[in-house]
């Protein structure tokens, strides 16, 4: 924990927005954590590791990008992702349940990197995924010859955040993967705005590959929007 002490030290509004995370509805601890050596007990080194870089990937991403990419829209579907994603890897995959977390919510970061640079030539790419028409990954390929999980991947590297989640958001968009776990992959195509049919979408999926009945996937997506929603709120 010393390492994350130092950090944390340097920035007393990282050092918060830390805090306000792990009491948030996402990891909802039985009593409220109220330090950092009592964060560590409560959710081990690595996992607030991953949540001090989560927050601040999120500081460290243009907020400066054309009107009508909606960040606020876009935050709560990283959220929903990370949440989505580490509930159902607590059920398929435990081990890798905080990677599936921080992947889910990072998985696009690229995209407003992209929009600050290119404008509204890449936010009309953007809507177009969202409204359904195509995923936002092959609009990209038809359009550029590359795509948000490769520069994410990139960005990642650069950034020198953990190799496991370089690698799943790179594999984001490929089914048979073993780069990444399958809860990453299952969430990818994730927007709030088609939510309803995405969910009957991620239910035939999951069915489909693992011993899961379906009340418990309801459940699952039941609660994810308010903690996804509480997590936005904690961390802006």
């Amino acid at each position: 924990s010393k390492d994350i002490a130092e950090v944390m030290s340097m920035d007393a509004d990282l050092t918060s927005k830390v805090m306000r995370t792990v009491n948030s509805l996402a990891y909802a601890p039985k009593i409220p954590i109220k330090g950092l050596d009592h964060a560590v007990t409560m959710l081990g080194k690595s996992e607030l590791e991953r949540v001090v870089m989560m927050v601040g990937a999120k500081v460290a991403i243009p907020t400066h990008v054309p009107s009508d990419l909606n960040l606020s829209s876009f935050w709560l579907d990283a959220s929903l992702r990370a949440i989505i994603a580490r509930d159902l890897a607590n059920l398929v995959d435990p081990p890798r349940a905080g990677l599936c977390f921080s992947s889910g919510f990072l998985e696009d970061l690229s995209v407003p990197i992209i929009a600050a640079s290119k404008g509204n030539e890449y936010v009309e790419v953007y809507r177009t995924s969202i409204e359904g028409q195509k995923p936002l990954h092959e609009i990209e390929q038809e359009k550029f010859g590359w795509d948000h999980a490769e520069l994410g991947a990139l960005v990642c590297n650069e950034w020198d955040l953990p190799e496991d989640i370089g690698a799943a958001i790179s594999a984001q968009n490929e089914p048979n993967s073993e780069l990444r776990p399958d809860p990453v992959y299952y969430v990818s195509d994730l927007s709030v705005q088609s939510n309803e049919t995405w969910q009957e979408h991620f239910k035939d999926q999951v069915m489909t590959r693992h011993q899961i009945k379906e009340p418990a996937l309801d459940s699952i997506l039941g609660g994810a929007e308010d903690k996804a929603r509480d997590l936005v709120r904690l961390i802006s």
